[in-house]
């Protein structure tokens, strides 16, 4: 508590003419639960998943938050990605309008394999990985086209940003074979990538009514012309899109070509898109200790995203095409705190 004090006071005092104050938001989910499906399961549906339980943490704030990240092992510069880089420079020129999130959580747990199965090759395989999301986020104008206006917009907390996600995850992969062409794809025998990577760079539009309430301190409610009650209900959702690498690993590729003798996989770096959703609903309730605003929320998380790979086509006879694309939902009980410098 005492690193987040310097951290809101110093930010604070840096920070006299920012759009928005200074404020810190730390969110926990305890146990994340996960679950993935196949788009394609034509050729069969041979890979299930077990996941282990495992946390997730979520920072976000304005500039100060880097004190926090580094302090707790979360770091905006996680290969070298572009957003960290911003997220750098906006530090050093003193862009204060906008905040940094920073979300992670490790990926872990078990695989079995129920179709058929080179010698060399084992049917279960255990795997581990980090889940990792930074984002650079501000406040939009939506008000400006959505029912209710301004006043509206200032209880909503509407906002759009950039980000860069980074995932992987075991996933089965259907082969795909052709006597020439592409119009003359069929299956081949399938097989399971035993780890696929994506990079992501992403854009975003939500709304957070909690962020929101702790923005304002608590002054705006639902009620026109009232300040927000001490308790209540929160919303925040968030839709995103992104666009990106996607590679397949060496296990995927040795098995998908003993599966399939004489042929040989195409390029198993593809293109990959992600197409993302975030609820989240609960309780919270506001505490005033000047020159803080405390807001304490306790809700459930639900995330859900489809990942459409491309660039796997067989075009040739010796041609070993692949499909990975699936979905996968990750969900739990969250505990949030937001605290935002309100002054004396």
């Amino acid at each position: 508590m005492l690193l987040i004090l310097s951290v809101l006071t110093s930010t604070n005092a840096q920070n006299k003419k920012d759009s928005i104050p200074s404020f810190l938001g730390v969110s926990y989910m305890p146990a994340q639960n996960w679950k993935v499906w196949n788009v394609t399961n034509d050729d069969g549906d041979f890979l299930k998943h077990k996941f282990d339980v495992n946390s997730q943490s979520t920072f976000e704030g304005n500039f100060g938050i880097n004190k926090i990240g580094v302090r707790l092992g979360l770091s905006a510069n996680i290969e070298n990605n572009f957003i960290g880089k911003a997220y750098r420079y906006g530090g050093y020129i003193g862009y204060k309008s906008i905040w940094l999130r920073i979300q992670s959580s490790k990926v872990s747990g078990s695989v079995e394999w129920s179709g058929t199965n080179p010698t060399s090759f084992p049917r279960t395989n255990t795997f581990a990985s980090n889940y990792f999301t930074i984002e650079l986020l501000k406040s939009s104008k939506a008000y400006k086209v959505m029912a209710g206006g301004a006043e509206m917009n200032r209880i909503l907390g509407t906002y759009w940003g950039i980000g860069y996600t980074t995932l992987s995850i075991p996933l089965k992969i259907s082969t795909l074979t052709t006597p020439g062409g592409r119009e003359n794809q069929k299956f081949g025998k399938p097989a399971y990538d035993s780890l696929f990577k994506a990079k992501y760079y992403t854009a975003s539009f939500g709304f957070d009514i909690l962020r929101q309430l702790c923005m304002t301190g608590g002054r705006i409610g639902s009620i026109p012309g009232k300040p927000a009650q001490k308790f209540g209900i929160y919303a925040a959702t968030q839709d995103k899109i992104g666009f990106g690498p996607g590679t397949h690993s060496d296990f995927a590729v040795r098995m998908a070509e003993e599966q399939n003798p004489g042929l040989k996989f195409v390029d198993p770096k593809g293109f990959s898109t992600l197409v993302h959703y975030y609820l989240s609903v609960g309780f919270r309730y506001t505490v005033t200790i000047k020159p803080m605003f405390m807001v304490f929320a306790a809700g459930y998380d639900f995330e859900g995203a489809g990942i459409i790979n491309f660039g796997g086509a067989a075009d040739t006879k010796t041609d070993l095409g692949w499909e990975s694309s699936f979905f996968y939902v990750a969900h739990g009980v969250t505990f949030k705190i937001y605290l935002s410098w309100i002054g004396k």
